[in-house]
Parts: structure tokens; sequence; C-alpha cells
């Protein structure tokens, strides 16, 4: 991490998170930053303060372009966009298009929901940031994702978005 409490940096990436306006608490779960490659990632988690998949919450994720963590979030989000005990199809599902509202902009992400629970899987790309959302509960069309360029705010779940 460096002084402003983001990893590392890599050309043109940004951090993602939910607005300010998001109830519950938010917190990180994960960030990484290879030298060798630039690449870099960051988890964050918005929801009970208590990791429950099962009550409303979104995870954003926010990976550098091309970045091979942005994928294998994407297939552990797919998984368990499954409903438990279903078979996972060969190769990606059938996606919908949303927007979701990112800096201010009406922005396209493809959309994966499942008719049997209230979990769905979003992708979309913010200039040369990847983004994997995934939530339980919550409309994504009704999302505003900000820029964070100072992550110290989450490690005080209800403290003010820095």
């Amino acid at each position: 991490m460096n002084d402003q409490g983001t990893p590392g940096s890599a050309e043109g990436f940004s951090a993602f998170a939910v607005d300010a306006n998001w109830p519950e608490s938010r917190q990180v779960m994960g960030h990484g930053y290879d030298e060798a490659t630039g690449e870099i990632y960051v988890r964050l988690w918005f929801g009970s303060q208590y990791y429950d998949p099962q009550v409303e919450h979104v995870t954003v994720f926010s990976a550098s372009a091309g970045n091979a963590e942005a994928v294998e979030t994407l297939e552990r989000a797919l998984d368990m966009y499954h409903h438990p005990g279903d078979e996972n199809p060969a190769g990606l599902p059938a996606s919908e298009p949303v927007t979701i509202t990112t800096d201010g902009k009406p922005m396209p992400f493809e959309l994966w929901r499942n008719s049997n629970n209230r979990y769905w899987v979003a992708r979309g790309c913010v200039e040369r940031t990847e983004l994997v959302l995934n939530g339980y509960e919550s409309e994504p069309s009704e999302l505003s994702l900000v820029r964070v360029s100072d992550l110290t705010s989450f490690w005080n779940p209800f403290g003010p978005l820095g």
C-alpha cells in the first residue's frame, strides 16, 4: 500500500466503490499489486459489517486491464450465481445489458441474474479498469459507483468516504 492507502499503481487504473449513500458497512476484502507485471486489483465489500452472502450486499472488484484476477473473479461470481445443485453450463450464460452510473455517467455493463434467487453478477469496463460486481437483494441499475483514491476510509466501515 502506498501513503494514500491504495495499493501500488498501474497506468489508467482506478478503484471504484459504491457511493457514500450506501446505508451499510463497507470494507476492503482484498487487494494486490504485482510489481513485475504492473497488475493491480482491489476488492471492496458493501453490506453487513460481518461478511454474510445471504444478506443485502454488493462486492465491487476493480482490476487493471488484462488482469487475470478479473477473469477468476468473474468465474467465481458466476459459480455463486448458479443455484446450489445446478450444473454450471459450459461457457458464460446469456447476459442482459444494464446501465450503472459510474462517476456520474451511465455506463453499460453485462448482467447475469438468477431467477432461482436474488443473486446477480455484472461486468463492465471504465477506461482501463475492469469491474466485476456481484450482489444479493440489491438492484444493480440503482447503484452509483465512484472512483476511490484513498482506501483508508474502508478500514473504518462506517466512516465517511475519502
